[in-house]
């Protein structure tokens, strides 16, 4: 099941197991998370001391990107008491010090271009970690990590692009990096790839052995912003890379697809198979033979929808000269349907379920763990940014198991898990023999 000692199912490259809180059943190395997380959203969590005084940390963080996933990092890393110092920094300064004024804690906004090198370099120092939200994540991502990690700065993202994960893990050259400057670095770290790969990891350790590993995702039909668009039609409209047979493999796009029946209020939705952003997994579970992501919407029409788009090859990101301008037919559909509003008697947003399935053998015969998750209604950005927020703590604290580049399921689940239900998200767990919530 991987290199990590301990439990069944620990895993990661280099994980070493950590102890355990006899009484909770949390992590020992969790217990000062656990503490701030249980604290109120609206102040600065405080941890619990168990006996004499406690000296608080003093940690500045470098936030790479002031767009929806930045500010909502910046909110929640104002918040953990970790943290005395927040750098907010974008190519448009003017939005950086909009969101540095909107934070209650002491923030300085600056202005960078990620892709120069001397200006990343410039502003990492007195930085303790870097946490880059800012996309789409391409191969630039790699330069911008050797800069920081070549700095001696630990390092965060929420890359999700499957082709830029996989150079970023195969890179033997960043791991040695990160070793020999001694940082720790967690990319994709948001909420997929990112917490599906932790509840990947916590199911596995409750399995003897794991094959085939399935990820569900429902995106929130009323949110439509242009950029959100342009991503949609990227993951939908691409060949999906997904792990069969012990192998990678490609189908066209939006052609596979099942039924996913949630449990209730939701019922049945159709998710398409769509790009293994967690390219991660079947690395860290040996002897996996299947590992796949599903979406779909909470609104069937849309569906629908996207999929005749893609058919059409409105999707296309090649492009096209239109009255002497060029443009892509992906981005002219973002725009559109960017203008396009939900209905006003359309019905409230409401918690979009997201689910992993584990399939394998458990006590000498077939078992089947699923663990359907949601998040209350509200800011979509919020499971992004918190478990990139976790993982920082985790780097300036230097939980990791040892300097060098990590898969999110790598980690400890404790402290996501526990950041995750402190946040109001609900988990329902069932197996082959009985359900439990």
């Amino acid at each position: 099941m991987g290199s990590g000692g301990g439990r069944p199912g620990e895993i990661g490259r280099r994980g070493t197991r950590r102890p355990y809180n006899a009484a909770t059943g949390v992590p020992a190395h969790a217990q000062y998370r656990c503490a701030q997380a249980a604290g109120p959203a609206s102040s600065r969590r405080q941890p619990v001391p168990e006996a004499g005084p406690v000296t608080m940390p003093d940690f500045t963080a470098l936030i790479i990107g002031c767009g929806t996933m930045g500010s909502a990092t910046a909110r929640l890393v104002s918040e953990d008491a970790r943290f005395k110092q927040i750098v907010v920094a974008d190519r448009d300064l003017r939005r950086a010090e909009l969101l540095a004024r909107s934070l209650e804690g002491p923030a300085t906004a600056i202005e960078l271009d990620c892709r120069r090198d001397d200006q990343v370099l410039h502003s990492l120092t007195g930085i303790s970690v870097v946490l880059n939200t800012t996309g789409p994540f391409s191969r630039d991502t790699l330069s911008l990590m050797r800069t920081v990690i070549e700095a001696g700065v630990p390092y965060a993202d929420i890359n999700d692009d499957v082709e830029t994960l996989q150079s970023v893990f195969e890179s033997e050259y960043l791991d040695s990096l990160a070793k020999h400057r001694g940082v720790g670095v967690l990319p994709g770290l948001g909420a997929s790839p990112g917490q599906t790969n932790v509840l990947a990891r916590h199911l596995a350790g409750r399995m003897d052995s794991v094959e085939e590993v399935r990820f569900f995702m429902v995106n929130d039909a009323t949110y439509r912003s242009e950029a959100v668009w342009r991503h949609r039609l990227a993951l939908f409209g691409e060949p999906a890379l997904l792990y069969d047979c012990g192998r990678w493999t490609q189908v066209p796009a939006m052609l596979e697809f099942q039924d996913v029946a949630f449990p209730a209020p939701w019922g049945s939705i159709r998710c398409y198979t769509v790009g293994l952003e967690t390219v991660s997994i079947p690395q860290s579970l040996k002897g996996l033979r299947h590992a796949s992501l599903w979406r779909g919407f909470s609104d069937p029409a849309t569906t629908s929808m996207l999929k005749t788009l893609i058919d059409a090859g409105l999707a296309s990101q090649e492009p096209l000269e239109v009255g002497g301008v060029s443009l892509t037919p992906a981005a002219m559909t973002a725009a559109v349907l960017a203008k396009m509003q939900p209905g006003e008697d359309g019905p409230e947003p409401g918690r979009l379920p997201r689910q992993v399935r584990v399939k394998g053998f458990r006590g000498g015969g077939p078992a089947e763990l699923t663990m359907t998750y949601s998040f209350p209604p509200g800011d979509i950005a919020l499971a992004t940014a918190s478990c990139l927020v976790v993982g920082a703590g985790l780097l300036v604290d230097r939980e990791l198991p040892s300097p060098g580049v990590f898969p999110p399921e790598a980690m400890d689940p404790a402290p996501f898990m526990w950041d995750m239900e402190s946040r109001g998200v609900h988990f329902r767990l069932e197996d082959s023999a009985s359900t439990r919530t």
